[in-house]
């Protein structure tokens, strides 16, 4: 790198670094001062975009604005009431922004009747202590955050707030609660019990979405019978699709994603979404900072003047993430590969998908009407990419979380893609496993012979596997 390119990168990093730290209103002022495009830091590695938008200057501008709002903090009071946490970085960082999640970051109730997550976090204890000042300066101006955001309903010794007793009730949620195990007399029984859900990582889930139904439909069909997957359809934005996001495929578009999860997940009503899940807090202060102002009165995540909402810009910067970068093939990993699909763990984790030719057919606009830009649908098209998955659920016995969401019961779940998995702390829908080997083994059901194979290998072989998978 030259003294030139080399002052050029310093540059970026520190517009972006200064706009990253400056809050919403600095950080556009920063970035319209200095006359630069909205550039991510990196531009390879986990967490970069498409190679295509990392080329065209305005993909790559909208991009990095999306990234800029995946990992922005929200704050009183347009959070809540309940939520889980208020940043979708919070919960999508590991190993870069757009990841996974170290910890479960969503807990499910079998007996619910109000399907979605139990909201972990209230902000009736959200606060402590009021505004602080550093002599006259405010520098923490809505209070200081009780670390970790206040107590967790999940905590056994929580004193729960007047809206997580409301949250309790209405999920059915107690912290006695059992893990759901499908094999058991107590749940065979209908005996309640609840289920941990840990994020999944977003690389190259542009790619996933450009993908045609049909190809699901026609993989489904021909999978052995024996372990042949389930093509799950879901009714997004008027139209009939295929699902292929979420553990129990529960939608088909990145846009419907982000909108269900800024409001069940961090509680932000959005043009998708326009309905708070409570009223609990509404007109309600601690230590003097208004909690929750308003209830159904306007959208908290409005459509601006581009057409966008926070949404949008969170679908812009899932839309355009690359798939994980792959690490180079040895004797070991190549032998490996071949093991992986002789077992029959291919059957379900296809190592290979194409998009569609032209996906801005399907594609939803943004909610304000703005349609992907014909140079990213250029990018999306016709590509073949490697998810090492097939997106269909299947019934996987034991394994299954105990949940039904739509055609999914509660032993069927999605085949979670491999490719990254080599930076996941922790695998499978709860994260019970805590290396690959122990979440083979756990399968199940459709995935039972594939496991029971593995555990056949020699232990040379089973390492050639493990290498291989280490790769992806």
């Amino acid at each position: 790198m030259n003294r030139r390119n080399l002052a050029l990168l310093l540059c970026i990093v520190t517009l972006w670094t200064s706009a990253a730290v400056a809050g919403p209103s600095n950080r556009h002022a920063i970035l319209r001062r200095h006359n630069q495009v909205n550039v991510p830091v990196n531009l390879d590695g986990f967490g970069a975009p498409l190679p295509g938008v990392a080329n065209h200057r305005a993909d790559l501008a909208v991009f990095a604005t999306g990234q800029m709002n995946f990992k922005e903090i929200d704050t009183l009071p347009q959070i809540g009431p309940v939520m889980n946490g208020v940043s979708c970085a919070g919960c999508h960082s590991q190993p870069a922004i757009g990841g996974g999640g170290l910890f479960l970051n969503e807990i499910r109730v079998r007996n619910n009747s109000h399907p979605g997550p139990v909201h972990i976090l209230a902000v009736d204890n959200f606060l402590r202590n009021g505004q602080q000042t550093r002599g006259s300066t405010p520098i923490f101006p809505q209070g200081v955050e009780a670390e970790p955001l206040g107590c967790q309903i999940t905590a056994p010794g929580c004193q729960l707030s007047a809206c997580q007793l409301e949250e309790a009730a209405r999920t059915t949620f107690d912290s006695s609660l059992p893990t759901c195990d499908t094999a058991s007399a107590a749940f065979q029984g209908g005996g309640n019990c609840v289920a941990g859900r840990a994020a999944t990582p977003l690389f190259g889930f542009g790619m996933v979405e450009a993908v045609a139904d049909d190809t699901f439909v026609q993989l489904a069909a021909s999978e052995p019978a024996s372990i042949r997957g389930t093509v799950k359809q879901v009714t997004e934005f008027g139209q009939s699709r295929v699902a292929r996001f979420g553990w129990k495929d529960d939608h088909a578009t990145l846009r419907a994603f982000a909108g269900d999860a800024y409001l069940n997940e961090i509680g932000i009503t959005n043009p998708d979404n326009p309905n708070e899940v409570s009223e609990c807090a509404v007109n309600q202060t601690d230590y003097g900072i208004p909690l929750e102002t308003q209830f159904s009165a306007e959208i908290e995540d409005a459509i601006g003047p581009d057409g966008r909402a926070d949404i949008d810009r969170f679908t812009d910067f899932m839309r355009a993430l690359a798939p994980p970068p792959t690490l180079r093939q040895s004797s070991s990993t190549r032998t490996g590969a071949k093991l992986f699909a002789s077992i029959g763990c291919a059957g379900c984790h296809t190592a290979s998908m194409t998009t569609a030719s032209n996906p801005a057919a399907f594609l939803p606009s943004s909610t304000g009407g703005t349609p992907a830009s014909d140079t990213l649908n250029q990018t999306l098209a016709s590509r073949t990419f490697h998810p090492y998955s097939d997106f269909l659920v299947h019934d996987m016995g034991s394994l299954g979380d105990g949940m039904t969401s739509g055609a999914a019961g509660p032993t069927m779940m999605r085949t979670a893609p491999l490719w990254g998995v080599r930076a996941n702390s922790r695998l499978l829908h709860d994260g019970r496993a805590g290396d690959p080997s122990t979440a083979i083994s756990l399968h199940d059901g459709q995935g039972k012979a594939a496991a029971q194979a593995f555990g056949k290998l020699s232990p040379d072989q089973q390492q050639d596997v493990l290498n291989f998978l280490n790769t992806l």
